[in-house]
């Protein structure tokens, strides 16, 4: 084990599967790594990698100008840095899944204490960080983004600082994996599993799905230009001619014995979207629905004018 006092160009607290991956990345571009694990015989692991096992957390952050943070959450985050006293300076990044309320209570923790703080979400699986393609996101004070950005930069080619609300990261990362990847691919197995079942060929199933995420991704980016517009006009399907069709696929997949919870929960939603007078603008509008109460446009009442709704 590392001797107290050694310095190391950064440290990593937690060696599961994405930790482990960070610290390798960090070695392969040539920074020194300390790494530190409540369980030391995965932390051990690694020294064949080049990397120092630290046992002591104190020796950790006392040893390396930057910590990365990457634990199940961000309470045994709290409960491993806790013996620390002081940090003389040291930066902390946090790099486990969260919510932004979660990010800023880690934030309020790290002020308490003194500490530099980064907030950040991994947004690629441990066997492509490190890769040109691998999307990193940090938020909080651009001066600490600014004075470890070289080394945060080696954990993904598209890393990047996005804000210095601390939360920033986390609401991407809650957003788009939380949510959307999720609820995406729970649908996807739903349809899928129906249209296997159907006789549909394993190869016409990829070959459909490859098509339909190139739409997708156009979707999504006229779905972000509408909502920073506020315009959910369209002059192609309507959402009420969206909803007809779910509930079309709805009752097929029903008639088949099956319960498509995810199909079942988008149905209710076009159709509440189109009984709330959103239903001859695009798909697009029932985004609508999710809005806090006192800014929905047009109001639970359906006194919309298609065309002329503003987020």
């Amino acid at each position: 084990m590392t001797a107290t006092g050694q310095r190391h160009d950064v440290a990593v607290v937690g060696c599961g599967l994405m930790g482990a991956a960070l610290a390798r990345t960090l070695a392969d571009h040539g920074r020194s790594v300390a790494v530190w694990n409540r369980t030391p015989e995965r932390a051990e692991r690694l020294a064949r990698d080049g990397i120092e096992p630290v046992r002591a957390i104190e020796d950790a952050v006392a040893g390396a100008p930057l910590v990365i943070a990457c634990t199940a959450d961000y309470a045994t985050t709290r409960s491993s840095l806790a013996p620390v006293r002081n940090w003389n300076g040291t930066t902390l990044v946090n790099l486990g899944t969260s919510v932004p309320a979660e990010a800023e209570s880690m934030a309020a923790w790290a002020a308490e204490r003194g500490v530099p703080y980064l907030d950040g979400s991994l947004l690629t699986f441990p066997e492509f960080v490190g890769s040109p393609d691998a999307l990193v996101l940090y938020s909080g004070s651009p001066g600490v983004w600014a004075a470890h950005e070289k080394t945060l930069r080696c954990l993904g080619g598209k890393s990047q600082h996005i804000s210095e609300r601390i939360g920033a990261a986390s609401a991407v990362d809650s957003a788009i994996i939380g949510s959307f990847y999720v609820t995406a691919m729970g649908a996807y197995l739903e349809a899928a599993s129906y249209a296997q079942a159907q006789g549909v060929s394993a190869e016409m199933l990829r070959e459909t799905t490859r098509l339909v995420l190139r739409t997708i991704g156009h979707s999504a980016k006229e779905a972000a230009a509408a909502f920073e517009t506020g315009d959910f006009a369209t002059d192609q399907a309507t959402l009420e001619t969206y909803a007809a069709g779910a509930k079309r696929t709805l009752g097929a997949l029903r008639a088949d014995g099956r319960r498509p919870r995810l199909i079942e929960a988008a149905v209710t939603t076009l159709e509440e979207a189109d009984a709330a007078g959103f239903g001859k603008l695009g798909l697009y509008a029932q985004a609508l629905l999710s809005l806090p109460r006192p800014d929905r446009q047009p109001d639970e009442r359906g006194d919309a004018e298609p065309g002329n709704s503003r987020a």
